[in-house]
C-alpha cells in the first residue's frame, strides 16, 4: 500500500507555492501519495476522515492556529506532524518553508525525532460529544462582558468558588499562549501537567495552579450562561448550571523536530524575548 502524506493549509495559503509545489513532486517521485485539506471554520473535528488511513505524515502550512487544528486531528490517529511557517509568531511550528524539501527528505529516511506533547479533552454533563484542545478550554460569558460564578471541583472534591470573567485549562504547550498573557507560568512544552487558571477574578488574589496529568477538573456555572472554546474556536454553548469536565487526554500529539533542534529557552529568547535585559549590552 503506498503511503500518504498530508498536506494542511490555512485558508490564505497558496498551494502553489513554489516550495510546496517542489515538496509535492519530490514526494510523488518517491512513491508517496499527496493529498490537500484546506481549512475553513466549518470543518469538523473529524473533517480529515478517511484521508487519515495509510497516512505517515501530516505537514500544516500556516501558523501556529493551523497546526493546532492538525495537531487535534492527528492525535487520535497517532499520526506525527510537521509544522511550517508561514504565519507571524510560529511559535510550535518549526519549519521554515524555504527549508520544506529538506526536511521532508529528513523525515523519509528517518533523520527525526518524535516530541510528545500532552492534549486535552472536555466533555459537558449530559451531552456525548467529546471535545480536545492542544493549548487550552476556555469558559466563559461569550460576547458579553460581565462576571460570572464559577465553582471548581478536583477529583471529586470542592476546590474553589470564585466570580470571574472565566477559568482556563491549558497544557504545557497552551502555558506560552493565553495562559502566559494572564501571568501564568511557563511550562516545558514536554511537562503532561495542566495549569489551571481563574480570567480576571474579583479579588486581591490570583494566582494560576499547577496539577498533575491525573487531575479531573470539573467546571461548574451556577448561574449564568457561557461558552466552552477549544484553541479559541468554540465548542459548545453552556446552560445555567452546566458543569464541564477536563483532563489531559489518553493520545498525545506527535510533532516531528529535527536535530539539533532549537533549544526552549532560546526559542522563549527570540520569540517572547524572555529572559532578556531591557538594555541591550553587558
Amino acid at each position: 500500500m503506498t503511503q500518504s502524506v498530508g498536506f494542511v493549509y490555512h485558508p490564505q495559503i497558496d498551494a502553489e507555492l513554489p516550495p510546496i509545489r517542489a515538496a509535492r513532486d519530490h514526494l510523488h517521485r518517491h512513491g508517496f501519495r499527496v493529498w490537500d485539506h484546506r481549512t475553513t471554520r466549518k470543518d469538523m473535528p473529524d473533517s480529515l476522515g478517511r484521508n487519515l488511513d495509510g497516512t505517515g505524515l501530516l505537514v500544516s502550512f500556516g501558523g501556529d492556529g493551523t497546526l493546532l487544528w492538525t495537531a487535534r486531528q492527528a492525535a487520535a490517529a497517532g499520526i506525527p506532524v510537521l509544522g511550517v511557517n508561514l504565519g507571524r509568531l510560529g511559535f510550535l511550528v518549526q519549519v521554515e518553508v524555504k527549508d520544506l524539501q529538506p526536511a521532508i527528505d529528513r523525515w523519509r529516511t528517518g533523520d527525526f525525532r518524535i516530541q510528545q506533547r500532552a492534549i486535552l479533552q472536555a466533555r459537558v454533563k449530559g451531552r456525548p460529544e467529546l471535545h480536545t484542545a492542544f493549548n487550552d478550554f476556555v469558559i466563559h460569558r461569550g460576547i458579553e462582558f460581565s462576571l460570572i460564578r464559577v465553582e471548581v471541583v478536583l477529583d471529586g472534591g470542592e476546590a474553589a468558588r470564585f466570580d470571574a470573567d472565566g477559568a482556563m485549562v491549558s497544557t504545557a504547550s497552551g502555558s506560552t499562549g493565553y495562559a502566559l498573557s494572564l501571568g501564568g507560568p511557563i511550562l516545558h512544552p514536554e511537562v503532561h501537567d495542566l495549569v489551571f487558571t481563574a480570567l480576571n477574578p474579583h479579588s486581591l488574589f490570583n494566582r494560576a495552579v499547577v496539577l498533575p496529568e491525573t487531575a479531573r477538573i470539573t467546571i461548574r456555572l451556577p448561574s449564568a450562561e457561557g461558552v466552552l472554546t477549544a484553541d479559541g474556536q468554540l465548542a459548545a454553548n453552556l446552560e445555567v448550571g452546566a458543569e464541564v469536565e477536563v483532563m489531559v487526554d489518553p493520545h498525545r500529539v506527535d510533532l516531528v523536530r529535527f536535530e539539533p533542534a532549537q533549544g526552549f529557552f532560546e526559542l522563549l529568547r527570540q520569540k517572547l524575548r524572555w529572559g532578556l535585559p531591557l538594555i541591550d549590552g553587558e
